[in-house]
């Protein structure tokens, strides 16, 4: 039999995680998160009675002829989290990264209409998949990294009811927008990002200290230009003054800004949030000023949703129009689970306008770290028809 361990099957469901690894006859012993859950010869488990959309890291050891636990393989995965009138894909499905000395693996749910993934290491474009599945090996040991999945499919292959009328909507608004294309206009864009930690932390012997973790949060959306047309030819502001600049999480310059910080303490969590809106200023078709406001936050709604003693789940919705003329809300969701274990699994989707960026920091003495960013297609992509942005991060501490 094959001495070195590696696995071979994962499936999951709503409360359950199965896996088989290489049947080695030896003594194996699996642990979930700091539990011994099995130890013996065969060569799979069945973990069952798991909570719907949790997180849970195994690791896999064998027990070798000198008595030693060797070979050693760890997986970050989570059951499936199933809903009938979800909205975002990316919500349903797992990703699972499985790491072992000098290789990680990634794998992740199906995407109905996408049959082709591109794979992103630390921000370069290493491979191309048609798979649901990658494996980069030869991966130093000393160094983190941050793996970006990214599919697109039309809107006509989405799940619900309207995509097809959505999906022709979407193409008559590319054709009508020089500045856009049908084809983007109705492609929806997937982005899946683990941050691993590195393999030497990963797979160390070592327990690692307990922490009560702090995380800042913070998601903000804005105009790159300094002025930029206004796509309704019938409003009576022909420009509007924009941020005049590039991504940055200290900026002043925004159209909205959410802030939210969660403590998580032994016993119970704190959870506190802040929220602004940038004043908007229209300028006439000579592009003098002609008018400014500031639209109302109470589109934007914050809240700890649910809180056990694995993990703490936060919620924003955002919804804030223009305030001096009429024309589509910037609108954007988020949910996101903190673990105790400093983990940290975060999903969102948003229109392709205007500039979004989002931010963690780890402490009150951390530094902002970017999770997603993307820029604006336009003003005119927050009409309804267009295909909407979905994302999701996750990290393997």
């Amino acid at each position: 039999m094959d001495s070195k361990l590696d696995i071979l099957v994962l499936e999951q469901s709503n409360t359950m995680i199965y896996f088989r690894w290489t049947d080695t006859e030896d003594v194996c012993r699996v642990k979930r998160d700091n539990q011994v859950i099995y130890t013996g010869t065969q060569n799979l488990v069945k973990d069952e009675g798991l909570k719907k959309g949790e997180l849970y890291t195994y690791t896999i050891e064998r027990l070798d002829a000198s008595g030693n636990w060797t070979d050693k393989i760890k997986l970050h995965t989570g059951t499936e989290n199933s809903k009938p009138d979800s909205i975002n894909r990316l919500e349903e499905i797992a990703l699972t990264a499985i790491v072992s000395k000098e290789r990680i693996s990634l794998a992740w749910g199906e995407i109905e209409g996408i049959t082709r993934f591109d794979i992103y290491r630390n921000g370069e474009l290493i491979k191309t998949v048609e798979k649901n599945q990658y494996t980069d090996r030869q991966v130093p040991m000393n160094q983190e990294f941050t793996y970006l999945i990214r599919g697109k499919r039309p809107v006509a292959e989405s799940e619900g009811n309207f995509s097809q009328e959505k999906f022709t909507m979407a193409k008559i608004f590319g054709t009508l927008n020089r500045n856009s294309s049908k084809e983007k206009a109705a492609m929806e864009e997937f982005w899946l990002t683990k941050k691993i930690a590195s393999l030497d932390s990963l797979l160390s012997d070592e327990e690692k200290p307990k922490i009560y973790p702090v995380w800042h949060f913070r998601y903000q959306t804005f105009l790159p230009d300094l002025v930029l047309k206004n796509p309704n030819l019938l409003s009576p502001f022909s420009y509007f003054q924009g941020d005049g600049r590039a991504f940055d999480p200290e900026s002043l310059h925004y159209r909205t800004q959410v802030n939210f910080t969660v403590d998580l303490k032994e016993e119970e969590s704190s959870f506190d949030y802040d929220k602004d809106v940038g004043p908007t200023i229209g300028y006439n078709w000579r592009k003098k000023f002609s008018k400014a406001d500031v639209a109302s936050a109470e589109g934007i709604e914050l809240e700890k949703l649910e809180e056990t003693g694995h993990k703490v789940s936060i919620t924003l919705k955002h919804s804030v129009g223009n305030p001096i003329t009429t024309s589509p809300n910037i609108d954007y969701d988020v949910s996101a689970d903190f673990y105790r274990d400093g983990t940290y699994d975060i999903l969102g989707i948003h229109d392709q306008a205007p500039n979004h960026e989002v931010y963690l920091k780890f402490g009150d003495d951390g530094e902002w770290m970017d999770i997603h960013q993307t820029e604006s297609e336009g003003m005119a992509f927050m009409a309804e028809p267009i295909a909407n942005h979905y994302w999701r991060i996750s990290n393997f501490y």
